[in-house]
């Protein structure tokens, strides 16, 4: 959402579908990645002293938010630019 919203704003501002696509990306990569590295960090503690219930949840969720983060950095930019018309 947040790198659609931004690539909208600028194509609004003229710029075209590539070029917000890839501006998108450039200007929302360190917060994506950093928000997501805090909330794994603030993971390991369940994760590495969870016991036999948490542990397994921590891993899953820890799993979860790199390959959603991977998806929205590689393939979100790649289909903005399929699924918009200039």
């Amino acid at each position: 959402i947040v790198l659609v919203d931004f690539a909208n704003r600028m194509r609004e501002e003229g710029a075209s579908v590539r070029e917000a696509a890839q501006q998108a990306g450039e200007v929302r990569l360190i917060p994506i990645v950093m928000t997501t590295l805090t909330t794994i960090l603030g993971l390991l503690p369940l994760t590495l002293n969870g016991g036999s219930l948490w542990a397994p949840m921590g891993w899953t969720i820890i799993g979860g938010l790199l390959t959603s983060t991977t998806f929205v950095l590689l393939l979100v930019p790649i289909l903005y630019q399929l699924f918009t018309r200039e």
